[in-house]
């Protein structure tokens, strides 16, 4: 019965994250997500009592997910300084790959539109990638500049800004791995 449950709860989530990134944030309602779940607003409330805490289990799963990437990413690295600098670029530069970038935007908008509190799973999350990235065993500000042009290409993308595509992508993405490794 709990994966059974799981796996309504990330239908749900990822009805969620299906409204927001076709038809916009303001159009996210309990409604909405139980209409496109296939299941009643009953259904709904059984695992997310408001909206509220809908966008927080969004984003707790998105963070949850990058970690969860990340440590993979560590687990594979053959050299270990850098390696979860190197695992932040490639999480983030998979997620464009594979065309899960637009569910993580889509996360990140529906909690900075309705509420900024919203953000605190991930911004919680950061922090500790921050001090992760920091103790990485290259240069800390190295390390920082890496995550700040990973971000920045990231929020780039969210908000329609001009990013680096195909090959210049690519590029920009091999130099700044190249980066955590001239230590």
């Amino acid at each position: 019965m709990e994966i059974e449950a799981a796996s309504v709860r990330d239908r749900l989530l990822d009805a969620a994250e299906a409204i927001v990134g076709r038809d916009g944030v303001g159009n996210l309602t309990l409604e909405a997500v139980a209409r496109e779940a296939g299941l009643s607003k009953g259904g709904l409330l059984y695992h997310f009592h408001s909206k509220s805490s809908l966008i927080i289990a969004i984003v707790e799963r998105l963070a949850g997910r990058s970690e969860a990437d990340h440590g993979r990413a560590v687990e594979q690295d053959p050299v270990k300084a850098g390696a979860f600098t190197r695992a932040y670029v490639a999480t983030r530069a998979n997620r464009f790959e594979s065309g899960e970038s637009h569910r993580f935007h889509t996360a990140l908008l529906a909690a900075a539109a309705t509420d900024q509190e919203y953000l605190d799973p991930i911004r919680k999350r950061c922090v500790e990638w921050q001090g992760r990235l920091e103790k990485d065993g290259i240069d800390p500000a190295t390390a920082t500049i890496v995550r700040l042009a990973m971000d920045g290409m990231c929020l780039g993308a969210i908000f329609g800004m001009p990013v680096p595509t195909g090959e210049k992508r690519r590029l920009v993405i091999e130099k700044l791995i190249e980066m955590t490794k001239s230590e």
